[in-house]
């Protein structure tokens, strides 16, 4: 009856033209990202074999979050969001068609890569908190959490489409071919792809009338323009008044906490994802899909049933158990690759179909990591959304993107260097303690916080907010 109920509640928002194009958007654009990652890691992986240079495109793709983010939630919260919305989705396509010319030029260069990769997630920083915080003017209080639900499940739904679908079926389907002397290679085609589609999101986005974006507030244009003006002035002032009201908070400081570490765990496993496959299993790079699918797989089914788990056991424990089910997947893929080539010393093949019951032992692993990664992200994600105020949750969920890559970065870096030069086994089991430490270290925090009784009361910054909150 749950079940069925939500997918009522699904298809009752989806029946709301605007939601709808918002939604569509949203799945669009987080799966093209996703593919144009995939891409990316397959293109340095094949060009440079080097984990820590694979680290470093991610960290091109996170430092914008940790430059921009926090200000970009000042801007949005001030801006027309439908503006940022359609101009993001814009840019991005124009900086996707410049990747494609970078590549044309010289897919071995890796420097405008880098620095086209850093532009489109600076761009980013403005559509996330702009589209967060869109959601709920496009929905009524008790359609809120449906629809909260809803694009959990697209953004887990799209990374699959993308990192495992999308783009590892053009990048293998698309042969490389020469027009006008130019040799022309799958991801050439694949970003030019993504590029239409961001115009195609900007599209969408534009055709939700400027009505909507109306509800919360209505100011005269003047008005408006000395707001977005004096944005400028005060952004840092309001910054620390965002980050106030996240640590008074003590809910929502541990709910942002949480989802930074599942956000960084996903940049980890990112990452790692082809060195496993190339390094680990001994398998061809674009064989990361057949490895990472299940993980794919896990993760759509984990946005479903995570909140039925989180419903039966409390957030807390749900997120111990995603976190205790993490650590063990990673400690277990390197021993059961240890006991594979201990079984087959002479007979290993580098070929997934060579290997059926390691590839289903593997597959079996990613699945079960897949759901333990939506425990931890799906609770912290709901807690966040449901703490946050409209009128301020656009600064809360910037400043979560730059905590969150303020402490990505430098694990990126750390992780990478480790895989280089100590290898992949010992990396993975660096990971196993330290998501079971987190998850302990959670739970602790959550139960003193209660036991302190700051999860029930209304701090004094909160009252400070609420009076001058528009």
């Amino acid at each position: 009856m749950e079940a069925h109920a939500s997918r009522e509640g699904f298809l009752t928002l989806l029946r709301k033209k605007d939601f709808l194009r918002l939604w569509l958007a949203q799945l669009i654009s987080m799966t093209i990202l996703n593919a144009s990652n995939y891409a990316l890691l397959v293109l340095i992986e094949e060009v440079t074999g080097s984990t820590t240079l694979v680290g470093l495109a991610i960290i091109c793709f996170s430092l914008p979050a940790l430059l921009l983010g926090a200000p970009a939630g000042v801007f949005v919260d001030r801006m027309n969001k439908r503006h940022v919305l359609w101009i993001s989705n814009c840019l991005r396509a124009v900086a996707s068609f410049a990747f494609v010319i970078s590549l044309l030029i010289n897919r071995h260069q890796l420097v405008p890569i880098y620095l086209l990769t850093f532009l489109i997630s600076g761009i980013g920083q403005f559509f996330t908190p702009a589209e967060g915080s869109t959601i709920p003017l496009l929905v009524n209080e008790d359609e809120l959490m449906p629809a909260l639900s809803l694009f959990n499940l697209t953004f887990m739904l799209s990374q699959a489409l993308g990192f495992i679908l999308l783009a590892p079926l053009l990048l293998s389907l698309i042969p490389s071919f020469t027009l006008f002397g130019t040799l022309f290679y799958p991801v050439n085609i694949l970003y030019f792809i993504i590029a239409l589609l961001y115009v195609a999101c900007a599209i969408l986005t534009a055709l939700i009338p400027a009505s909507r974006f109306e509800r919360t507030r209505k100011r005269s244009l003047e008005h408006i323009k000395t707001q977005s003006l004096s944005a400028i002035s005060t952004v840092w002032q309001e910054m620390y008044q965002g980050w106030n009201f996240i640590r008074r908070n003590q809910r929502l400081f541990l709910a942002v906490i949480q989802l930074s570490f599942a956000g960084t765990l996903i940049l980890v496993i990112g990452e790692l994802a082809s060195p496993i496959v190339t390094k680990l299993l001994l398998f061809a790079p674009n064989d990361m899909a057949l490895v990472f699918a299940p993980a794919g797989i896990g993760l759509v089914l984990g946005s479903i049933l995570t909140p039925h788990v989180t419903k039966q056991i409390g957030k807390g424990r749900t997120i111990l158990s995603g976190c205790i089910s993490l650590a063990t997947c990673s400690l277990l893929l390197p021993l059961v690759t240890l006991c594979a080539h201990k079984l087959l010393p002479q007979g290993w093949k580098p070929d997934p179909l060579s290997n059926i019951p390691l590839l289903l032992t593997v597959a079996l692993i990613m699945f079960i990591a897949g759901i333990a990664i939506d425990f931890i992200n799906v609770p912290a994600q709901t807690a966040v959304q449901e703490q946050t105020p409209d009128w301020i949750k656009g600064r809360v969920l910037a400043l979560q993107l730059t905590l969150y890559n303020a402490g990505s970065i430098p694990v990126i870096l750390f992780i990478g260097a480790i895989a280089d030069l100590f290898g992949m086994n010992n990396v993975l089991y660096l990971m196993t303690a330290s998501v079971t430490a987190f998850g302990l270290l959670s739970l602790f925090y959550e139960r003193k916080c209660k036991q302190s009784g700051f999860f029930e009361e209304k701090t004094e910054i909160q009252i400070e907010l609420d009076e001058i909150a528009p």
